[in-house]
């Protein structure tokens, strides 16, 4: 599952918890939340497949994402390998860093938006809308953890039918897996991650169920470098045989301090 617009599709949104204006020190922010170290502005991401001959091929979308000066995450898109944008994402705080909305865009024409409702911090609902603006779905019974990321809750259609749940766990702001539902109550994605001693994914155990098609992965990350703030810049991916099947590589750029 991807998690840094997991908290698009499994409402996983880092709240700045703001009781305490004095020396207030922020630590609930986007780079928290997806283990990024310094002053992120932006990153870029690409991945090589290889199949199981160990044949490569590049992958032809790139995805990018792009932070404000506050650590809070502004935009997130991906292009094609001459540089056309496909998709973007922008997103919307509150003052108090709450995420408050995001629209989708695919190749210039809206697709979707997310409006949450938070008060006091925390998240008490969030409302869905199509590409007409026509609201589809709506979220109830959020369950926040201490730093502020939404890992529970439940997703409604408009005459109020369960569309989907999610019940995610989480090392402070560090996904470690969970499961998620579908309309009818059927597990479509359970999963558990192991971190290493930088925060990292190292092991995912997950299973996936899409039309009735069931996917048991039993993956290992091993990263191959970091910069010099401590970011991961190129990871290998290997199948529970030990053969490698992606290497992702990531650029870097980074505010003035």
């Amino acid at each position: 599952m991807n998690k840094i617009f997991l908290f698009v599709l499994a409402f996983s949104f880092v709240a700045c918890n703001s009781n305490d204006k004095k020396n207030e020190a922020i630590s609930n922010t986007d780079l928290i939340q997806q283990n990024l170290k310094g002053k992120v502005q932006r990153f870029e991401e690409n991945a090589t497949t290889i199949d199981s001959v160990g044949k490569s091929k590049v992958d032809s979308t790139v995805n990018i994402a792009d932070f404000n000066e506050k650590g809070y995450q502004s935009t997130y898109s991906t292009k094609d390998l001459t540089g056309k944008v496909t998709m973007e994402q922008h997103i919307k705080h509150n003052p108090d860093g709450t995420f408050a909305e995001t629209t989708t865009k695919k190749n210039g024409k809206q697709t979707e938006s997310l409006v949450t409702e938070a008060k006091d911090g925390k998240y008490t609902g969030g409302k869905t809308y199509d590409s007409t603006g026509k609201q589809d779905s709506y979220y109830t019974d959020l369950k926040t953890n201490e730093n502020g990321v939404v890992y529970a809750g439940r997703q409604h259609f408009m005459d109020d039918r369960i569309k989907s749940t999610f019940d995610m766990k989480y090392d402070g702001p560090h996904f470690l897996g969970g499961t998620s539902t579908d309309s009818t109550g059927k597990t479509t994605y359970t999963g558990t991650v192991k971190l290493n001693d930088k925060g990292d994914a190292m092991e995912e155990n997950m299973t996936t169920v899409e039309k009735d098609i069931t996917k048991k992965e039993i993956l290992t990350h091993k990263y191959d470098s970091y910069d010099d703030k401590g970011n991961w810049t190129q990871r290998t991916t290997y199948n529970d045989k030990g053969k490698p099947t992606k290497i992702v590589k990531r650029t870097f750029s980074y505010f003035k301090d």
